[in-house]
């Protein structure tokens, strides 16, 4: 994992470009992108792969995907789930939904937000 890291484009071979929080310009070889990232939907990456050699393997999933409480819950869900269902062709890049059933740290959480 790199903190800090600056997207900037997936190139016509598949290559993520980023930069890195020390203002380091990097590329990495990648087979697939998952993003995840932040705390506000953001699927930057994934638009940016339409039209390109790239268009259905980059995937945008958890707070970038949709922002809301329990976010990295949800994305490591998502994550866990697009990684077995990558070589599936039913998963659409910006069609797909993984959701988990609501699980008892959901109920608390939404049990105690009636008291605010």
């Amino acid at each position: 994992m790199i903190p800090g890291v600056k997207y900037e484009k997936v190139d016509e071979d598949g290559n993520l470009h980023i930069t890195t929080s020390k203002g380091e310009r990097r590329v990495i070889e990648v087979d697939n992108i998952i993003l995840c990232a932040g705390q506000t939907p953001n699927n930057r990456l994934e638009e940016d792969a339409k039209g390109s050699g790239v268009e259905g393997k980059v995937y945008t999933i958890g707070g970038a995907y949709e922002a809301a409480e329990l976010d990295a819950k949800r994305a490591i869900d998502m994550g866990t789930r697009l990684a077995l269902k990558i070589s599936d062709e039913s998963v659409i890049p910006g069609k797909h939904t993984f959701k988990a059933p609501v699980g008892a740290e959901e109920k608390l959480i939404g049990f105690l937000n009636e008291f605010k």
